[in-house]
């Protein structure tokens, strides 16, 4: 719960330094950036975060694991929100505010931290919240496959192992609760992430 929105907030803050970066240092660091993005968004990013978790050794201490896990989620996860902050990027430097900064004799990166930064925030903020409900079910389902966060340390994915014998519900109906309690979570999420946009 702690670890899940640190790399989404790790993601967030790479996919903002592209996004400003390829946004404001020309059309060609634009037409750089977005074959970069193609590239990691073709990838099954979560095929790529198995076989790269899979060639660490399997005893590494839980502590590790958990730090491996989710820098390695916050890293390979900025391509998507970096395409939608570019794009917000583009729409702030076309409007008033910028051009008159520009006239102004404002340096670009005046221009890109002072004016744009700010106004990037609210639209970062909502990528965080698509992203932190994502890296939650990434690390569940690689802690399913014996992956993810090492025990004794719970995680959602260790608890959810006892649903694989899923006839052990019907007698143990307790058994379901890790899986109730990811839905409310992942839910409350997307409930946030509509009053975000309803205030965007």
């Amino acid at each position: 719960m702690v670890a899940a929105p640190a790399a989404a907030l790790l993601a967030v803050a790479l996919a903002l330094a592209a996004g400003l970066l390829a946004g404001c240092l020309g059309a060609w660091c634009e037409r750089a950036f977005t074959v970069v993005t193609d590239l990691c968004l073709s990838l099954p990013w979560l095929f790529l975060l198995l076989a790269v978790r899979a060639l660490l050794p399997l005893n590494v201490p839980p502590a590790a694991s958990i730090a491996v896990t989710f820098s390695l989620l916050g890293l390979l996860g900025w391509a998507g929100p970096s395409r939608i902050l570019l794009a917000a990027v583009k729409g702030h430097l076309a409007s008033d505010f910028a051009l008159a900064a520009r006239a102004a004799g404002s340096p670009p990166w005046r221009i890109a931290l002072v004016h744009i930064l700010p106004n990037l925030l609210p639209v970062a903020l909502a990528q965080f919240l698509v992203t932190a409900p994502a890296f939650l079910l990434a690390e569940a389902n690689l802690s399913l496959l014996g992956l993810g966060v090492a025990e004794p340390n719970p995680s959602w994915g260790n608890l959810l192992r006892d649903l694989e014998d899923f006839s052990r519900v019907s007698r143990q109906p307790w058994i379901a609760a890790p899986l109730v309690a990811l839905a409310l979570v992942v839910s409350c999420f997307h409930i946030a992430v509509a009053g975000e946009e309803e205030q965007l």
